[in-house]
């Protein structure tokens, strides 16, 4: 696990996806007149809320531009070779008495074991508020050890680490605050393979021009 620093000054995440969802405190969202209060999310509603559908309408011309600049500025210089990136981001809302992912898991029970053992992906985790105790992803030290702990990250971090292959999930949110976090998954060039498998929620085709872009 590799915790990434990056200015917010020249990736101000935070405050476009403040401005998306009509926030002055994206920590503080759930305190907002216009909030939408929902039942503990299952698998299958875990992406379903308003504010998941404002991320993902105005991405492409609102975040997408920051997006990229990061991945080319930030991320891709930690390879040595060209790299293929989830193209969207997945957005992640973790509200006070709610989770923000229906079960514990590893990626690749979604994806083909034999493929995710060939292409070696990996995932960053993009916190745009402080994530930490029972409102960020609990997540195991190495495989199937099942000793979960909190991955702790703060405003202008980025984790890269295994959620192919470590078990990791929310607990119910007991602190005060909302946890609004992006996160998305690169593969080195050279061991990228395209999938016959789609993605869970949008069933989209995991290769480049689908799931994935190459820079």
């Amino acid at each position: 696990m590799e915790k990434i620093k990056y200015s917010v000054e020249d990736y101000p995440f935070a405050d476009i996806i403040a401005i998306i969802l009509n926030t002055t405190n994206l920590s503080k969202i759930h305190k907002e007149d216009h909030f939408e209060k929902y039942d503990l999310f299952t698998r299958d509603k875990d992406q379903s809320t308003k504010y998941h559908k404002l991320y993902y309408n105005n991405f492409s011309k609102k975040i997408e531009p920051t997006y990229t600049k990061f991945i080319k500025n930030v991320i891709r210089p930690l390879y040595n070779e060209e790299i293929v990136y989830q193209k969207i981001p997945t957005f992640r809302l973790h509200f006070p008495g709610n989770i923000a992912v229906g079960e514990y898991h590893k990626d690749k029970w979604y994806r083909d074991k034999e493929w995710h053992e060939e292409v070696c992906e990996m995932n960053f985790y993009l916190p745009f508020t402080k994530a930490y105790g029972t409102n960020t992803i609990w997540v195991e030290s190495e495989e199937d050890k099942k000793d979960f702990s909190d991955m702790k990250t703060e405003y202008g971090e980025c984790i890269r680490w295994d959620g192919a292959n470590l078990t990791h999930g929310n607990k119910q949110n007991l602190t005060n605050t909302t946890r609004i976090s992006v996160d998305f998954r690169v593969i080195p060039y050279s061991r990228y393979k395209p999938s016959n498998h789609g993605s869970i929620n949008t069933k989209t085709k995991f290769e480049i021009g689908g799931y994935y872009k190459k820079i």
